[in-house]
């Protein structure tokens, strides 16, 4: 990975579209750092369109899209896509998205409390559309390791549901969906764009944003990433100096310099 003032001009020039990852790659802990919030305007008003690719929830979505200098948010790992179309706030939902998840969170939650009895619910999954997550490294309290994690990934995967594992959750689904998927697909029929690889860059912290970093030649790591560096096949193009929201507003000054 090269360090990302190594990017050139040239290829600053082919970017309206920064896609980023949220916990862990805009974050530092919470609150969200008041650079980082700044960052994001700064991007906007350069002309640079952001969209946070993200495994939080529908519901956090819903409200941010109104409240963040953001183009659209894609949430819960891609079941989801929150945007605003004059002035009015639309959702686009994969079509892979089962309509009985009632039934689909029982069967993933049954399978891992019955290796995993005290493995905890996300905090937020009360406002979660399709996706069901296991905390792992969120609230201090119930944290487990990485392994333990993707083995509670596998054990969902075990009766047929998708998932990833990232810097904070184990997000378990059924429907074939997941960031990449749907960031094309959300790009192809909403926006109209067959090839976003060729105008965006893709900013994340963790492995699950693995499939990311392969498909788009810009992408960028927060130097958090090389926690995860070992578990990784593909890597990013790309790391900053600084880690989590830091090392996004430092990234985000790089590119607003070189688009002028």
């Amino acid at each position: 990975m090269k360090n990302i003032n190594e990017i050139t001009k040239e290829e600053v020039s082919k970017i309206k579209y920064v896609l980023t990852d949220i916990d862990g790659t805009l974050t530092n802990g919470w609150p969200l750092l008041p650079e980082t919030y700044a960052a994001l305007w700064r991007l906007k008003e350069a002309g640079f369109k952001v969209i946070p690719v993200t495994g939080r929830t529908a519901g956090w979505a819903a409200v941010n899209i109104t409240d963040w200098p953001v183009e659209a948010i894609i949430a819960e790992s891609g079941s989801v896509v929150y945007y605003l179309e004059n002035g009015s706030r639309k959702a686009f939902v994969h079509p892979s998205v089962p309509k009985d998840k009632e039934t689909a969170h029982k069967k993933i939650l049954d399978a891992v409390r019955a290796k995993y009895p005290n493995v905890k619910v996300s905090m937020d999954q009360f406002s979660r559309f399709n996706d069901f997550a296991f905390n792992y490294a969120e609230e201090k309290e119930d944290a487990l390791s990485f392994e333990t994690a993707k083995d509670i990934l596998a054990t969902a995967e075990s009766v047929g549901a998708h998932g990833n594992v990232s810097s904070i959750h184990v997000n378990t689904w059924f429907g074939d969906y997941d960031k990449l998927p749907m960031t094309l697909l959300y790009f192809k029929e909403k926006l109209g764009i067959d090839d976003p690889a060729s105008c965006a860059i893709y900013f994340g912290d963790a492995a699950n944003d693995e499939h990311m970093f392969e498909h788009f030649p810009m992408s960028c790591g927060v130097a958090n990433i090389v926690k995860y560096a070992r578990y990784m096949e593909h890597l990013p193009k790309y790391v900053t100096s600084g880690e989590g929201g830091k090392g996004f507003a430092e990234a985000a000054d790089i590119l607003i310099e070189l688009k002028k």
